[in-house]
């Protein structure tokens, strides 16, 4: 059996006091590096919701802006005219007695 001298206890010692360190160092490196992610998804998700926010307030006036400027009774008095004439036609198509005829 080796006798321990006080000068290789010490060496243990700091050879053990230096494996904690590392893994302290590990740990705290791994909790740094969490709270960094954590920090840049909140920092991504922030952008994110101001740049839809401002998607939202551009392009909802420009919408409704351009429909402003179409001539909607042109058009819905075709759209109108063409489905008063198939309702007409598929009255025509059916047998007597059927649909109120």
């Amino acid at each position: 059996m080796k006798k321990i001298y006080p000068d290789d206890k010490l060496a243990s010692e700091i050879a053990a006091l230096r494996g904690q360190i590392a893994k302290f160092d590990r740990k705290w490196s791994r909790s740094m590096q969490t709270r960094w992610l954590l920090s840049l998804s909140f920092l991504k998700g922030v952008v994110s919701a101001m740049g839809a926010l401002a998607a939202v307030v551009i392009i909802t006036p420009l919408i409704i802006w351009s429909l402003q400027k179409v001539s909607w009774p042109p058009l819905i008095q075709r759209v109108v005219s063409q489905i008063i004439l198939q309702i007409g036609q598929a009255n025509r198509q059916l047998p007597q007695g059927v649909g109120g005829q």
